[in-house]
């Protein structure tokens, strides 16, 4: 059974830490503005208590589309910070956009394992490792 997002925690064992430099082509390339004042309390977060939240990758089995759907401020932010490496959570589906609110982004997926041979009725989370290939895992 899926998780809301909501519900989905560090200590979710389908959550991996992943270095940015492998996740960041995914990023949209131009995220929301922030205010400044946005910014900065991200960045005084980010530099208190580092990522809270994982980062999820959709991941589109059938239409081989790769996005980051949630963190798209956090993955430019926190190399500024020398935090080299974020925990993230793929969400699967048939297409990798569940929203446009966070732009309409998405990449080719040549890097995606999994071949479903059936239409998903239901969207569900995985290990970013289990669904990407070359996705390189580190520790936290």
């Amino acid at each position: 059974m899926s998780k809301t997002e909501d519900e989905i925690t560090l200590k979710d064992t389908r959550v991996e830490y992943i270095f940015i430099d492998d996740i960041a082509k995914w990023a949209n390339p131009s995220w929301s503005p922030m205010t400044e004042d946005e910014e900065n309390e991200l960045r005084m977060s980010l530099e208190d208590s580092g990522v809270l939240d994982p980062l999820t990758l959709s991941v589109g089995i059938w239409s081989r589309r790769i996005r980051l759907d949630e963190g798209n401020h956090r993955i430019w932010i926190c190399p500024e910070l020398k935090i080299t490496k974020v925990p993230v959570i793929a969400r699967v589906w048939n297409y990798c956009t569940f929203s446009n609110g966070n732009g309409d982004h998405s990449y080719d997926g040549d890097e995606i394992i999994k071949q479903e041979k059936e239409w998903l009725e239901k969207e569900y989370y995985c290990k970013p490792s289990d669904i990407i290939r070359k996705i390189q895992v580190a520790s936290k």
